[in-house]
């Protein structure tokens, strides 16, 4: 076992260190690598895609607004009907009161007898 042990080498003994010589930082100045066909198909593809996208985003856009606008005229149409029919509905209560079609009756000439009136409504 003591063959497998590491074996410490004196200080004095190691190989000395070298110290490198700086380089000179010259710059290689590299060409552009020229695309091809397929690569310029592709990024055509991809070009024409993203266009679509984003005509297609404005487009939406434009529809949802346009449909807001038009489902706001519609709300403000059933809003401007419920009052008319809330008006109208006031108006036949009114004309449909004791009060009123006594006075109604008046007018015409003719009378209540009670012996001919039934209440249904108990």
């Amino acid at each position: 076992m003591a063959q497998n042990a590491y074996q410490y080498t004196p200080l004095a003994q190691q190989a000395p260190l070298t110290v490198s010589q700086p380089r000179s930082h010259s710059r290689t100045k590299y060409k552009a690598a020229a695309w091809t066909k397929k690569e310029r198909i592709m990024v055509a593809i991809v070009a024409t895609v993203v266009l679509a996208l984003m005509v297609g985003v404005v487009y939406t856009s434009m529809q949802t607004t346009k449909t807001t606008a038009s489902v706001n005229a519609v709300q403000t149409k059933i809003d401007e009907t419920k009052q008319n029919n809330d008006d109208l509905r006031t108006q036949v209560q009114t004309a449909m009161s004791k009060k009123n079609l006594d006075k109604v009756a008046k007018k015409y000439g003719m009378t209540l007898s009670d012996n001919s009136v039934r209440n249904i409504n108990q």
